[in-house]
């Protein structure tokens, strides 16, 4: 942890052990960027299934914010 910049942690599932990243940046306009990396994955499945699990939550979170 980089409070509050980055939160790593590792994410164990399906026999893949990965680390999760997420990290914050704050632009010159005051608007705070979100980036996540998950790293660490040996099959190739497990990886599409954590891009479709992320990219679903990212699209519930982007209609969170935008109500």
């Amino acid at each position: 942890m980089d409070e509050p910049h980055r939160l790593s942690y590792t994410w164990v599932s399906g026999g893949e052990n990965t680390t999760v990243t997420w990290t914050l940046k704050q632009d010159a306009e005051g608007t705070t960027h979100v980036h996540l990396d998950q790293t660490g994955f040996k099959e190739e499945q497990a990886f599409s299934g954590a891009l479709y699990g992320w990219q679903s939550m990212a699209n519930q979170l982007e209609k969170v914010l935008a109500d």
